[in-house]
């Protein structure tokens, strides 16, 4: 083979993400490394793979996407090689390529990877963080093998391991008037100033929440951030709705208050989603074995929150 593996994985790199430098902060190596992989392949075949565009990374030529597509299968064929040859019997060893949907992160990532470190201390986490249009597009292209994320925005044929419903609630100043109730309506909130969680897909289905009871809400800020919206919030400067409810939620210093929504909201299903074929390998199929135990997903449910037959139990 007139290229090395690694000269190919670095142009696999390049291209999947369409930027010189994310490859290389992908690949944990120089830009100039990333560069050299991509010219000696475009010189050793003569013809250009990439159109360079300053401040716009790079675009593949039409031969590029093509050789791009063969050099991207003959990777996906060394990989299940590599595990073919584990030890039958043996602890799996390996990287797993994780993506997690960033708001849920802090809540999940840790009790999902403490299991893995402790029952496969071998298996070693590339985690990657986004929202769930990236997290769909990354596992749709092959770039993780496995991400945690919410059942409703993925391909229905996508494979997932279900953990939980996250039925919305409401987070409110600790001194909003509404915050003395034991659970709310989006009713009782639809006139009150949001704070709403501005990413894709996730604004949509608030939107919808309060549309589908013929109710609009009064959003006067929006963030990208959970953890800046847990703080607008506890500034007094509005409400917010989200689905996973954290230790930190519950405490009584953190100037806010969580409540359950009554009524018959949506709850999206919480989980785990997996390429296609990627359960052959051994790191996945281990992964898979912690995910599948009801022991596991039991320890997901206090990340949720739901309204209690007892009024007085949903005051936290």
């Amino acid at each position: 083979m007139r290229f090395t593996f690694k000269q190919l994985r670095y142009f696999d790199a390049a291209l999947r993400h369409g930027s010189i430098a994310r490859a290389a902060d992908e690949m944990n190596i120089s830009q100039s490394s990333i560069t050299a992989a991509i010219d000696m392949i475009e010189a050793t075949l003569g013809t250009r793979l990439f159109r360079r565009t300053p401040a716009k990374g790079i675009m593949p030529t039409e031969t590029g996407r093509t050789v791009g597509e063969r050099i991207a299968a003959f990777l996906e064929q060394c990989q299940s090689f590599d595990s073919s040859l584990a030890v039958p019997g043996a602890d799996p060893t390996g990287t797993l390529r994780l993506a997690c949907y960033a708001p849920t992160a802090p809540f999940v990532l840790p009790l999902l990877l403490k299991q893995v470190s402790s029952l496969y201390p071998a298996i070693r986490i590339d985690l990657k963080e986004g929202d769930m249009s990236v997290i769909a597009d990354l596992l749709q292209r092959g770039v993780v093998e496995m991400a945690l994320t919410y059942r409703r925005y993925l391909r229905p044929s996508q494979p997932f391991v279900p953990f939980f419903r996250a039925r919305p609630f409401a987070l409110l100043p600790e001194s909003s008037p509404l915050a003395a109730r034991a659970s709310l309506s989006l009713e009782d909130l639809a006139d009150q100033p949001m704070i709403m969680l501005d990413l894709p897909a996730t604004q949509n289905y608030f939107r919808q929440l309060f549309s589908s009871q013929g109710l609009k809400p009064q959003v006067v800020h929006s963030t990208k951030s959970s953890s800046v919206l847990r703080g607008l919030v506890a500034a007094n400067l509005g409400y917010s709705l989200l689905n996973i409810v954290g230790r930190a939620d519950r405490d009584p210093d953190s100037g806010y208050v969580v409540r359950p929504l009554t009524g018959d909201l949506e709850a999206p299903e919480y989980g785990l989603a997996y390429a296609r074929g990627a359960e052959t390998t051994p790191v996945v199929k281990a992964v898979l074995r912690i995910c599948q135990n009801p022991a596991t997903r039991k320890q997901f449910e206090g990340l949720t929150l739901s309204v209690s037959p007892n009024p007085s139990l949903n005051v936290l």
